[in-house]
């Protein structure tokens, strides 16, 4: 079976070609974001994760691997980055970047302060 070549195509000219533009709509309607960066994937779009998130609103999306960042789905970090050193004023400008626990733990592993998942994210008290 011959490659597709998608080059010069629309969105829904690659979906419709692929046989998947269904299947996309149905993912779109159901707000599955995994589902709908899947599907653009497999039609060979750039930045699928920028499209998932034009067509389905704003989402937080991992400084690490890329992908978004559910509320119901892995423990996750806002990480605020600010120059250590600026004496621009009494609150220094500041960047937040967002980050599942895991891809951030592995990623700053090695230094000799740790991310404590015990910390960030204490259990409930059994009562």
């Amino acid at each position: 079976m011959e490659k597709t070549n998608y080059s010069g195509m629309t969105l829904n000219e690659r979906l419709f070609a692929a046989g998947i533009l269904d299947e996309f709509d149905a993912a779109i309607d159901e707000k599955s974001r995994e589902r709908v960066v899947e599907l653009l994937g497999a039609v060979e779009v750039d930045n699928p994760h920028g499209i998932a998130n034009s067509l389905l609103g704003p989402a937080y999306e991992c400084w690490f691997c890329g992908e978004g960042i559910e509320q119901n789905g892995r423990q996750a970090l806002a990480i605020g980055l600010s120059d250590l050193w600026s004496d621009q004023c009494d609150e220094p400008p500041t960047q937040i970047i967002y980050a599942h626990f895991d891809c951030a733990q592995k990623r700053m592993e090695g230094s000799s302060m740790a991310l404590e998942q015990d910390v960030l994210f204490p259990s409930v008290p059994d009562t």
